[in-house]
This record gives structure tokens, sequence and C-alpha cells, in this order.
């Protein structure tokens, strides 16, 4: 019973249904992984987790919960969303986010929320606390949504709900062996959600397996999507089975990467893909636009926090003192806010658009593209090359395609991780693709 939450959520819900385990036994098993394991959470709702499931088993109807942990940018009425920074430390929130009302009425039990970088700002994993890669201590998780998959890592639940600004659900997916899947933007309703980057933001799913994410997005997404959301379709033949490698160069300078990655390729010509590769340029320039953006918004989206809404102590001697203790933002969200407030007053959004349809050519001879999550393995904790962790994943991101993690492989030990994109608003399709190709290579993969 100590490993249940790594059996598919299905088996699960046919485990409860069937009265073999009780909701009360399910969340005992949640808080007894927890004894002997790390401090990944910000806040656990143990009483109110063991009383509503309590509740649902005294029940005459006999209903069944599902345990699901939150990133901590979500927020639960009088319960508090720290963001995992001290200016948020005491705020209560009177509203629940969308998601949350979704998971209330469909009965599924929020045992806790999940640690996370302050703000969503960093890749590292290492922003705000000190937790190590499970597989090696040395080594970073990826973040910024580490919590996410440490709650999953130690077996705390199977599903967790964290956010997606340029790789942080699928970074960590990654390095922890998980299944990270950001769908098409918008397509899961933001509404309660802290923001990092309006532009770039997307809720997005964590789990062990892909059948996992698949059940927990169309509970999301029905009827359920953001206003900004497009529900046009560009250009779909489902007919064809067409895959596309983006060819970087970057990607071949690692043997071990490479030789695994060709496996992978292989793997699709088995499953009856037609391989197409193309070399992709301006690669760089995604990158440059992505810090352009996303300092933007995160520097627009801060602003509100100037120590008078969000108090420390009642008087100041001036307004030096009120700034000083009031927005103690740690150094990584101080340099988004300085670039933030250096690009403020540029538009840069003339280029991204006239990439978003080049890029979007693609489609138009394949049905998906196949790339590595990361161009480099995981690092140890000594180094400090952030920026090349999200080098790859800011692609979906920017042009607000779909998109999923899966398990690459093992090189000494330590997982990597390949990513699926699919056209805008194909997510199902995408999922299915997913689906099949890890019930018949995955299993494979064995430390």
């Amino acid at each position: 019973m100590n490993n249940i939450f790594k059996i598919k959520l299905k088996k699960i819900i046919l485990l409860l249904k069937n009265k073999k385990i009780s909701n009360f036994e399910l969340i005992k098993q949640c808080f007894f992984n927890l004894k002997n394991n790390n401090k990944f959470y910000t806040e656990l709702y143990e009483k109110e987790s063991f009383k509503y499931a309590l509740k649902l088993d005294n029940s005459k109807k006999k209903e069944i919960s599902l345990p699901i942990t939150l990133k901590d940018i979500y927020t639960i009425k009088n319960k508090f969303c720290k963001c995992n920074s001290n200016i948020l430390n005491n705020k209560l929130f009177n509203y629940d986010s969308k998601i949350v009302k979704i998971f209330k009425k469909n009965k599924i039990n929020i045992i806790g929320k999940v640690i996370l970088e302050e703000f969503c700002v960093g890749e590292t994993g290492k922003n705000n606390f000190n937790l190590s890669n499970l597989f090696k201590k040395k080594y970073f998780i990826g973040g910024s949504s580490n919590g996410s998959s440490l709650s999953l890592n130690y077996n705390f639940n199977n599903i967790s709900i964290g956010s997606d600004t340029g790789g942080s659900i699928r970074t960590p997916a990654a390095f922890c062996n998980l299944v990270g899947f950001k769908p098409s933007y918008g397509k899961i309703s933001r509404e309660g959600m802290i923001p990092y980057s309006t532009y770039l933001d997307t809720c997005s799913i964590m789990s062990n397996y892909v059948e996992d994410c698949k059940i927990i997005f169309n509970l999301l997404n029905k009827n359920n999507f953001d206003l900004s959301s497009n529900n046009k379709k560009i250009f779909f033949n489902i007919k064809s089975k067409y895959i596309s490698i983006l060819y970087i160069e970057e990607m071949y300078v690692d043997y071990e990467i490479k030789f695994i990655f060709e496996k992978i390729i292989k793997n699709f010509e088995e499953m009856n893909f037609k391989i197409i590769f193309i070399n992709l340029k301006n690669i760089n320039f995604f990158l440059n636009f992505y810090d352009f953006k996303s300092s933007k918004d995160f520097y627009s989206n801060t602003s509100k926090y100037d120590g008078i809404k969000f108090k420390k102590k009642k008087y100041y001697k001036n307004i030096n003192d009120l700034i000083k203790t009031n927005r103690i933002f740690l150094n990584n969200c101080k340099n988004k806010i300085l670039l933030g407030s250096n690009y403020f007053f540029l538009n840069n959004d003339l280029n991204i658009n006239i990439l978003y349809k080049d890029f979007l050519k693609i489609f138009e001879f394949s049905n998906l593209i196949l790339l590595p999550t990361n161009i480099i393995k995981n690092l140890k904790i000594i180094n400090k090359f952030s920026s090349y962790f999200d080098y790859l994943t800011i692609i979906s991101n920017l042009l607000k395609l779909p998109s999923i993690n899966l398990s690459l492989g093992f090189i000494n030990h330590l997982p990597l991780g390949f990513q699926l994109i699919s056209e805008y608003n194909n997510d199902n399709y995408l999922l299915n693709i997913a689906i099949l190709y890890e019930k018949k290579f995955l299993n494979k993969y064995v430390l």
C-alpha cells in the first residue's frame, strides 16, 4: 500500500469504487508517506482532508474522492497563498480560484499546497529553499514547480497542479522522471491564479502517467477556458502521420544525449510516423524575446506589492523605511524586476508574430514536433547555467502551443526528458499519441 500512488488513477478509482480501500485510508496513506521525507510543501490541510474523506465514506451514496496538491499560487478561500515569498506570508484570501471551484464541485480532495520558487521565478529549483533531486542529492530538481515533482517522487499523491511560464512544469518533470503537460494557452482557466507573466502563464499538470494527465485535463478544460483562448483550429490533418524533428546543433554536442534521442526517433518510426528534419533558425531570438516579455510582465504584476496593502508593520520612519521593509524580494525576482523596468516602454511584438507564422508552417506537413526538453544534462548544484534549462521549453510558451514531457531515458542514473509539441487546440491528440508511446516503449527504461 506504500506505493499505491505509483499506480494509475483509473486503478485507484476502481479500488475506491469496489471498496477495496476507503477514502479515509487513501488520505491516511498520503500523510503516512510524508513522515520521513523532506518538507516540499508550504501548507497541509490534514484535518480538513481526513474530515472530508470520512464524510464521503459515511454518506449514503458512497462517493469517491481523489487527493491532489496545488502549487502555492492558486487561491483557496480562507487559506494562505504565499507564493513562497515573505511579502505574502500573512495574506489570507477570501475567494476560490476557478480550478479550486472545479475540484470542490467534483469532490476532489485538496490535501495541501506545495513549494515553488518565489513568484515562479527560476529554472533550477533553488530559489528560496534548499531541496535536492531524489535520484541524486547534489543535482538540481528544476523549477519553478519543483514542489509538484517532489510530491509525486515521494508518493505523497499522484497528481499535482502547477503552472508553466517558460518550462516550469516540463523542466522538473524531465529531471525527476515524470510526465509534465502544458496545455494550449488559456485552455484551463487562470482565474484566481497569482500571475508571473500574463502573456505566458499556463495552468499545467504533473503526474506519473499520461493517462492521469488526460483525465484531469478533460475535467479542468470542460467549458472552463480563459477568455484569452482561441477555439479555432488553424490547420490539422489527422490522417497523415508525420513528425518534425527540430535540428539544433547543441543537441548533438553530447554523445550520450544524441544516442538516446536517436533511439526515440526510431521508436516513432516503429509507430509508423514519417520523420522530417527541420533546421531551426533564430533559436536565440526565442530566448531573448522570452526574457523581454516575461520581465515586462513580472515588473508590471509585482508593482502592486508596495507595502501599503501588503504591510509588515504599522508605522514607518519615512518612505525609504517602508520600501526596504516591504519589497523584500529575493535576488532572482529583483533581477527580473530591474530587467522589466528597462524593457517596459519597448515594443518587440512584431518580430514574434513573424516568427509565429513561420513556425506554424511546420504544421502544414506534420502533426507533431519532437525535440529534447533540455539540451544539457542535469547539473550539479554548484553550476549556474540556469538560463539554458528553459532553452527549448520556452518555444511552446511563446507560441502558445500544447507540449508534453516524456522520459528520454537515464544517463548515470539521472533522468532526462523529451517533449512533443502539437498545434494549438489539439491537446487531446497530443495526449493520445503520448499515451500510445508510453504504453509501447517507456517500460524499457528502468533504473
